[in-house]
């Protein structure tokens, strides 16, 4: 039994052992207490209906933005790397688009690691030639200055 008016479904039996006839629960001969909507209302009741609800959207995956993100702002804030501003930049623009623009939302934070990944490998390049000329340079002990 629906609760709502309207004839049970084939094969349905009154647990209660009613009577065999359904009235429609009292709302007309339909069985409807609302009647028909006026065309071009309501769900299924013609091209101007609302239509179902539509899918709902998944979860994106930011997670690598906010990962590149965090990472160029500590590259510029403890190494000094000019090459993690224009990363964490890029990664804030992609933050912005994770929502509306996923595909340019990944090539910007493909970007933002690629040139985080460059900051760190100039870096690192440039710690070992500074060690390398250090290393090679002549002390000079000709000044009289110092202790």
């Amino acid at each position: 039994m629906s609760g709502y008016g309207g004839n049970p479904p084939p094969g349905w039996e009154d647990p209660y052992g009613g009577t065999g006839g359904w009235d429609g629960g009292g709302y007309g001969p339909s069985g409807d207490p609302y009647g028909q909507p006026p065309p071009g209302y309501g769900y299924g009741y013609g091209p101007q209906g609302y239509g179902p609800p539509g899918v709902p959207y998944g979860q994106t995956r930011d997670g690598s933005t906010i990962a590149a993100l965090i990472c160029n702002i500590i590259g510029v804030a403890l190494c000094c790397n000019i090459l993690a501003i224009p990363g964490v930049v890029l990664a804030a623009i992609a933050m912005g688009r994770v929502q509306t623009d996923p595909e340019s939302a990944r090539k910007l934070t493909m970007w933002s690691w690629i040139m985080f990944v460059a900051a760190i490998v100039l870096g690192i390049v440039f710690a070992i030639l500074y060690l390398l000329l250090e290393l090679n340079s002549e002390p000079d002990y000709s000044g009289t200055t110092g202790v």
